[in-house]
């Protein structure tokens, strides 16, 4: 791990005056190491504030698979009155991640489903395609077992009809390999198996998922595919596993290994699961507004990146990213729905291509978006199946002394 000073675009406003050179010194003092274990020990000997203070960069490698491996720089964006110190890739990861895949309609319970025609009434409208009333028909010509997911293409488009000529597989729980398929229809004699959106296109109903997560996926931070691969050091074809009955894999969970397959060991040896608060959207059956996950790595939330929020509480706010809204020249936080350039991130891969980037934070409105900063600076949100960049975070934690 290496050291260097943040730009000097922020300097005056954090306070960053050390470079490399006066990095260097402090380690020829025996002040700390230049390893992630050294800065640990500062961490929990409550001297790292002092030392790197908000802005400075821990540089490190990180492969994005064997033979391909990048500088990393980590930016140290907040200390924690309690020592805590998190830190915030300053570059976006190489290659996108769906949040979430576009989901399974249906799931066969306990006692699977019988080969025979079925038809699934519409509750809900949902853009164009899905119309409140209509059905969708399709023959199963064997049984669907215990678990089974029943998927149907939407073309990621809510203005397709389901029940229209779409194509549809039968697939065991979070299965690539199709044990039938058909193609639907609008009409016919059948066994209903309920109604989809039977009061909000949000929410699920029984066996039947919501019908925003089967064009769209779903923008549930807990539950998404980008979390699973952060927080995972797998081969590819490893890392994934169906987190709803409705789950699917995403694509790449069989070409990318794990994210923390590409990290230093050095680096892993002092990382720990931490408490993570991420807002729940309020369209679903939730009966509260957050939850808590254990992450090593997660996606920044628009509380840590200092954009207003749809629901204040998911994190804190990063005095990194307070210094940055004062660079543009903001008396108060990022906008949502404004674009900044200050908040434009750019590929690991090259530093120069400014690319989207996913954060934590769903869209509170719709089940099947979560919040990004596009590549032009802009503050919104994005459907979940699209495969984004991001800026991994963690938190190192201070070790009470006793």
């Amino acid at each position: 791990m290496g050291t260097v000073g943040k730009e000097s675009t922020l300097q005056s406003i954090l306070g960053v005056t050390r470079n490399i050179k006066t990095f260097t010194e402090i380690i020829a003092k025996g002040e700390t190491t230049e390893t992630w274990g050294g800065f640990k020990q500062l961490v929990d000997d409550g001297l790292v504030s002092g030392l790197y203070p908000v802005g400075s960069q821990l540089i490190d490698k990180w492969a994005k698979a064997a033979g391909t491996e990048y500088d990393c720089p980590w930016d140290i964006v907040h200390h924690h009155q309690n020592g805590d110190v998190e830190l915030n890739w300053h570059y976006a990861y190489p290659d996108g991640v769906p949040f979430d895949e576009p989901e399974a309609i249906y799931y066969a319970g306990d006692e699977g489903l019988p080969a025979g025609t079925y038809y699934i009434t519409i509750g809900s409208g949902y853009g164009t395609g899905w119309v409140a009333n209509a059905a969708i028909y399709f023959t199963l010509t064997s049984d669907m077992a215990a678990g089974d997911q029943l998927v149907i293409n939407c073309g990621t488009d809510a203005a397709v009809n389901p029940g229209n000529g779409r194509t549809w597989n039968v697939y065991a729980k979070g299965s690539t390999t199709s044990k039938q398929s058909g193609t639907t229809a609008t009409s016919g004699t059948g066994t209903s198996l309920g109604t989809i959106g039977n009061t909000n296109a949000h929410k699920t109903n029984g066996q039947l998922n919501a019908i925003s997560c089967v064009v769209y996926g779903s923008g549930r931070w807990k539950t998404s595919a980008v979390r699973q691969w952060l927080n995972s050091g797998a081969a590819a074809g490893a890392w994934w596993s169906a987190q709803t009955p409705w789950d699917r894999p995403p694509s790449v969970a069989s070409t990318m290994r794990g994210f923390l397959a590409g990290c230093s060991q050095d680096f892993l040896d002092i990382l720990e699961p931490v408490d993570v608060v991420t807002a729940l959207n309020t369209q679903g059956d939730f009966a509260t507004d957050t939850e808590t996950t254990q992450d090593k790595i997660y996606l920044p939330c628009m509380d840590n990146w200092y954009i207003n929020p749809q629901y204040a509480g998911e994190g804190a706010e990063w005095d990194y990213y307070k210094a940055l809204a004062q660079e543009a020249s903001l008396t108060g936080k990022f906008a949502q729905g404004g674009t900044y350039e200050i908040l434009k991130h750019f590929n690991i891969a090259d530093h120069t291509s400014s690319v989207t980037v996913w954060l934590r934070s769903c869209y509170r409105g719709n089940a099947s978006f979560a919040w990004s900063v596009y590549g032009s600076g802009f503050v919104g949100s994005n459907y979940a199946y699209y495969a984004l960049r991001g800026c991994p975070a963690c938190k190192i934690k201070k070790i009470t002394q006793s």
